[in-house]
C-alpha cells in the first residue's frame, strides 16, 4: 500500500510540474525572434489602457545589468494592441541612456541593442506609442 502511495503522489507531483512549464505564446514568439545568439534573461508583461496623457512612459520595471555586457532589448505587441509597444533605459541618475523611439524620425524600432558600460540598476520605461491601448512583452536577452 505505501508503494502504491509513493508511486500515486511521485506521478502528481510530476504533473504538476509539467503543466507549470507552460509559457505565453507571444513570449515565445519574442524570445524566439531574439536569435540564435541572444541568451533569453527576463521577459515584461506590459498591458495598458489607453492614457489620457503623454509624458512620462506608464510602466515601469527596474533590472540589473553589468558593465561589459552587451543586451539585446526587444518589444512585441499582442494582435489586438492599438499602439506599438516602446522602450526607454534610464540609468541611476534618471538620464535616458537608449530609446526604442527615434524622436525625430518618428521611428519605432522593434528592439534595440545596449552595451552596458557601467554597472547598475537601471530602469526600463514602457508604454505603447501615442499613448495607445494595449498589450504585449518586453523581452531582455544578453548577445554573446
Amino acid at each position: 500500500m505505501k508503494k502504491y502511495f509513493i508511486t500515486l503522489f511521485f506521478l502528481f507531483t510530476l504533473g504538476a510540474l509539467v503543466m507549470g512549464q507552460a509559457t505565453d505564446p507571444l513570449v515565445s514568439k519574442c524570445v524566439m525572434n531574439a536569435g540564435p545568439n541572444a541568451k533569453y534573461l527576463k521577459d515584461f508583461r506590459v498591458q495598458l489602457s489607453k492614457s489620457t496623457t503623454t509624458g512620462e512612459l506608464r510602466y515601469k520595471a527596474q533590472m540589473s545589468l553589468w558593465k561589459n555586457t552587451k543586451y539585446r532589448f526587444s518589444m512585441c505587441n499582442s494582435e489586438d494592441s492599438k499602439g506599438q509597444l516602446i522602450l526607454t533605459i534610464k540609468d541611476d541618475a534618471n538620464k535616458v541612456v537608449l530609446s526604442s523611439f527615434d524622436q525625430k524620425s518618428g521611428k519605432a524600432y522593434p528592439f534595440v541593442i545596449f552595451e552596458c558600460y557601467k554597472s547598475g540598476i537601471y530602469t526600463l520605461n514602457y508604454d505603447f506609442l501615442d499613448g495607445q491601448q494595449g498589450s504585449g512583452v518586453g523581452v531582455v536577452s544578453m548577445v554573446r
